[in-house]
């Protein structure tokens, strides 16, 4: 959870609608996955500077959820082991198309060497 604390507001809003775009249009998810998936996302914009164990984070995020479906007097049929799964794979989702910049870094590597390799082939 230390590594998501750090990433920049401004990505973090992009990839969320990016991620919204897919569960809602491509993939067609549940209302309650949907509704799961995005309390991840909630939870990270609310966290700031704390960094909490992911555990915690899951717990903490599955309560705010309960308390906002009470508080908009909506219900979600969804239970607490559902929550944790679809909360750890968006939370594995975010570390990997999100905060990991090892990897886009090395793609981007990966695309300059190409481009030089082919340059050279050319000259």
């Amino acid at each position: 959870m230390n590594d998501l604390k750090d990433i920049c507001p401004a990505k973090m809003s992009k990839e969320r609608i990016k991620r919204e775009y897919d569960l809602r249009v491509l993939n067609c998810v549940s209302e309650g996955e949907y509704e799961s998936r995005m309390a991840v996302w909630n939870g990270l914009t609310l966290t700031g500077a704390t960094a909490l164990e992911a555990k915690a984070y899951v717990d903490n995020a599955f309560n705010k959820l309960q308390e906002d479906l009470k508080e908009a007097q909506r219900e979600l049929a969804i239970n607490y082991n559902d929550f944790c799964m679809l909360a750890n794979e968006e939370i594995n989702f975010i570390k990997v198309h999100v905060a990991d910049n090892k990897s886009q870094y090395f793609w981007y590597a990966t695309i300059v060497l190409m481009i030089a390799g082919t340059l050279a082939l050319c000259i």
